[in-house]
């Protein structure tokens, strides 16, 4: 399988399909000049999107299908980091891009700054929509994100390793 293929199966298409949902929509159906509010869900969805792909990315990784609870819950942790970091990146990315193509060609994509914090925001928001979603499908309570955050932070977390595995990646020796 193709890596072009393997990146549209683990969500690959839901940005583009924003970004087409986004180009029929200002050249096509002239909507953002029509009713300029059709910005607000299209950043929205496009901030959903691109962490959709992220999360998929990740999902995509290898792992371990013996993992402890403690795993999982890293694990949701590290992608919700992951998701929402990388996300907010893109948004951000949009937006030097947008202003780019103001300076560049001398349109105003870039209504005002309120337009451009709103449209970051909205982003924002999406992917964080999408975290929130993914971390009720691995079912990990707050108070369990919570509590290996706070390990991660200080230093302190302690994974325990999968059954039959020592600390040095060898067997274990059953007596």
């Amino acid at each position: 399988m193709t890596l072009v293929r393997k990146l549209w199966l683990v969500g690959g298409w839901a940005p583009l399909l924003v970004f087409a949902v986004h180009v029929v929509a200002s050249r096509g159906l002239n909507a953002y000049v029509r009713f300029p509010p059709t910005d607000i869900p299209m950043h929205f969805a496009g901030g959903v999107a691109i962490a959709f792909f992220i999360s998929g990315c990740f999902r995509a990784l290898p792992r371990d299908t013996d993992r402890s609870r403690r795993l999982v819950v890293l694990d949701a942790v590290l992608e919700g980091v992951l998701v929402g970091s990388l996300a907010t990146t893109a948004a951000l990315l949009w937006e030097f891009a947008e202003f780019s193509i103001d300076r560049l060609v001398g349109t105003n994509i870039q209504v005002s700054l309120n337009n451009t914090m709103q449209d970051l925001a909205l982003g924002m928001l999406g992917a964080l929509v999408l975290v929130i979603i993914r971390a009720r499908q691995l079912r990990v309570a707050g108070a369990d994100i919570r509590e290996v955050a706070s390990e991660w932070m200080s230093g302190e977390l302690k994974l325990a390793a999968p059954a039959g595995v020592t600390t040095s990646g060898g067997p274990r020796v059953s007596g």
